[in-house]
């Protein structure tokens, strides 16, 4: 089996633009991209910006990088979408599920097979918010992304969380009793199992590991077949550095091990800070994490 070398290209597209991040992507190692629209101009409200455009429009303009990509050997395996989750905003809760079902049409263009999308969070609920409005947000939220994932061939992955470094405490979702019993419970309405799954943020989890949390691994074994994508990155548990593997405490030999024990088979994507060193090293930080990588597994795996 091929495994795959992927990296999140959000930092090349803001510098370079998105077709030329895809070219450099490739130009520097990667098999795949983790495509960004979290933030931003991701946004229909941008007047001028694609995501304010009509269907035709943003079909066009994705039509373009996908051929591009297609051209040059580079898979777009997984995208991420909207950074922010739902909150006690009625206003913002209505503009994000507009910016998620262009998300969802943005990714299915480019051919990739998961959305990345975050959970409700401690960061905007507080600390002081009830188990009760966690799910009630949560499944009032995913259960209208959802439908839209499968319309456009999808899976929605909701990713691990950490810390609330604004509260300093773990975040709700952070804790993975909370996590793996809401994904269950949504997964098990209507026919969402198929198009509700799971992405690992080994740097989340590992923050998490202060307040009691299990391991990067014990996660992913915890997850299990319904982890199917990955934003691998590292830390020293105090802050989300979004790190090079290696760099920081993270045992990856464990982590490989329950990639393996739970028979992962999709891209080792990283979801790194590029900006690390400075903007003007954002290609060949890149291209280092690429090489890392790729030395990991054929060090484990012989490929």
């Amino acid at each position: 089996m091929k495994r795959k070398v992927s990296i999140a290209i959000g930092a090349l597209q803001r510098k370079y633009g998105d077709m030329r991040a895809l070219e450099i992507a490739k130009e520097i190692g990667a098999d795949a991209v983790d495509f960004d629209t979290s933030c931003g101009r991701w946004d229909y409200r941008c007047e001028g910006q694609i995501y304010s455009k009509s269907d035709d429009e943003i079909i066009e303009y994705f039509t373009a990088l996908r051929r591009r990509a297609d051209e040059i050997g580079l898979e777009v395996g997984q995208t991420h979408g909207r950074l922010v989750a739902f909150h006690n905003d009625e206003e913002y809760n209505a503009v994000h599920l507009k910016n998620a079902r262009i998300d969802c049409l943005v990714a299915s263009i480019l051919g990739a097979k998961d959305v990345v999308m975050h959970n409700v969070t401690t960061h905007r609920m507080g600390p002081e918010a009830t188990r009760e409005e966690y799910q009630k947000l949560s499944t009032e939220m995913f259960s209208a992304v959802i439908p839209m994932a499968k319309q456009y061939g999808l899976r929605l992955a909701t990713e691990t969380f950490g810390d609330s470094d604004k509260y300093q405490c773990v975040d709700f979702y952070g804790q993975m009793d909370e996590f793996l019993i809401n994904y269950n419970r949504i997964a098990a309405m209507e026919d969402f199992a198929d198009h509700f799954k799971m992405c690992a943020d080994t740097g989340h989890s590992n923050k998490a590991m202060r307040f009691g949390e299990p391991t990067p691994a014990d996660c992913i074994r915890m997850m299990g077949k319904n982890l199917t994508c990955l934003h691998l990155n590292d830390n020293d548990t105090l802050t989300d550095q979004h790190k090079i593997p290696g760099m920081g405490t993270i045992d990856w030999k464990d982590v490989f091990d329950a990639l393996d024990e739970i028979g992962y088979s999709g891209n080792y994507n990283m979801e790194l800070h590029l900006e690390h060193y400075g903007k003007d090293f954002i290609v060949e930080t890149a291209e280092f994490a690429i090489k890392v990588m790729r030395h990991m597994l054929k060090e484990r795996y012989g490929e």
